[in-house]
């Protein structure tokens, strides 16, 4: 008969142990600023009805047409997978009245999304992220403190080379003018667009600036910048945000075509790269490998409360991508904190004894000695391997004639010599021990 051999879903891979310590590092060093800043922590579920994403990332998108694992339950209803998290915040928001709340209502959260699309470096099918919204704050200060945020985060996990990528969008005022000016500049020049980007003209002409194919990276070059066509209240927003970051010291670069993906973002955009990424720029303030690899994105999304249900309500906000911080973290050969180590192992011998120690153990584990051992193994030889092998200093070992008299032996394994002491003073002992180790 042959064997099944099961193996991952592709693009989906699994999270080994040492890549799970990445995971760890990053995830404390989000939470610890997030709540330091007032972000309180949020979580909603993976799955949503379908029509919160269609409606809210946006059905011409690519995210909604090409990337979502939607399916239909048995009681007819249509889920999806979440591909991005702001919605869902945005429907809690809404669902659980947070508008009553005081303003603006700051959240953080972390957890898995879900994209259809060919894997490759930096992108997966299933990934993770770490989010941070300010729902009803208005102010430009809003939305640097969130950029500042997570800058921060990056540098407090070790990396310290980094470029902000900023724009702004505008808002439904100023938007239309600059959309017809697009329209005109590239009205006769469909045939030099990609594929996608000829059908992107008629649906979301904006999106056309986000387009990472070669030729259409060349049309842009030359393509109306938007900064020209804000109105007065976004033009005024996005000068204090920049206020706002020189105040803040940190480092950014205008981006005059930079728009993100999704078509919710009003105003603000904003992308994190490592400096030796985005310093290999083009006239577009990024070139397509750079855009690919950003840490970091966001911006303000103004409109998306109200487009889901809720009251006229301001928002922006971020997510750090996981992965693509932890292969940064990578290239630059950073290690994470090894687990700590044991310095004692428990060896038992016989069934009575394998019993008691489990006694044992969590007496030494309440005392706060950390010990290891090796309670599927019925050999003493193998247990003292496997204590050799560790490094541990001292092995405790419990047979049946130990049991009975309530004593453990405390062998030292740098000397070779062992002491049997009773089992009530064993802990008080080996902390003594330890003590004079670690001087």
């Amino acid at each position: 008969m042959t064997k099944l051999k099961f193996q991952n879903v592709t693009g989906m891979p699994d999270i080994l142990p040492h890549d799970r310590r990445f995971h760890d590092v990053i995830e404390k060093a989000c939470f610890k600023l997030a709540l330091y800043y007032g972000y309180e922590r949020i979580e909603t579920p993976i799955l949503e009805y379908s029509e919160l994403f269609e409606k809210g990332t946006g059905i011409s998108t690519d995210i909604v047409q090409k990337q979502m694992y939607t399916f239909t339950t048995r009681g007819g209803d249509k889920l999806t997978l979440r591909p991005e998290i702001t919605p869902s915040i945005v429907r809690a928001y809404i669902q659980h009245g947070m508008n009553s709340w005081t303003q603006p209502v700051k959240m953080s959260s972390i957890g898995p999304v879900f994209r259809h699309e060919r894997p490759q470096a930096g992108r997966f099918r299933e990934f993770r992220q770490f989010e941070i919204d300010a729902i009803g704050g208005g102010n430009a200060v809003s939305d640097a403190q969130i950029i500042f945020i997570f800058y921060e985060i990056l540098r407090n996990v070790g990396l310290r080379d980094l470029s902000i990528n900023i724009n702004s969008i505008g808002c439904s005022k100023c938007k239309p003018n600059y959309k017809k000016a697009l329209r005109d500049y590239y009205r006769g020049r469909e045939r030099s667009l990609c594929k996608d980007c000829r059908k992107r003209k008629k649906e979301n002409i904006l999106r056309l600036l986000d387009c990472k194919d070669e030729k259409c990276e060349r049309i842009k070059i030359a393509a109306p910048e938007i900064i020209d066509y804000l109105c007065s209240e976004c033009n005024s927003h996005f000068k204090n945000v920049l206020e706002a970051l020189d105040s803040l010291e940190l480092p950014y670069v205008l981006s005059p075509y930079l728009v993100r993906g999704l078509d919710y973002y009003t105003k603000t955009v904003f992308e994190i790269f490592p400096v030796a990424i985005s310093n290999d720029t083009d006239a577009a303030g990024g070139n397509k490998e750079g855009r690919m690899t950003a840490l970091v994105a966001g911006g303000r999304f103004d409109d998306l409360v109200e487009m889901l249900g809720g009251d006229e309500v301001p928002a922006v906000g971020g997510a750090l991508g996981m992965e693509r911080v932890i292969a940064q973290l990578k290239a630059k050969g950073m290690k994470t904190p090894e687990p700590k180590e044991a310095k004692v192992f428990l060896v038992h011998l016989g069934d009575l004894a394998r019993k008691k120690s489990m006694k044992v153990l969590e007496e030494f584990r309440a005392a706060g000695i950390y010990m290891r051992e090796a309670l599927g193994r019925s050999s003493i030889r193998t247990q003292m391997a496997i204590a050799d092998k560790m490094g541990v200093s001292y092995v405790l070992i419990l047979g049946h004639q130990e049991v009975a008299e309530g004593n453990i032996i405390i062998r030292d394994m740098k000397s070779g010599s062992q002491e049997s002491v009773p089992m009530s003073k064993a802990i008080n002992e080996v902390k003594k021990r330890l003590k004079k180790i670690t001087k």
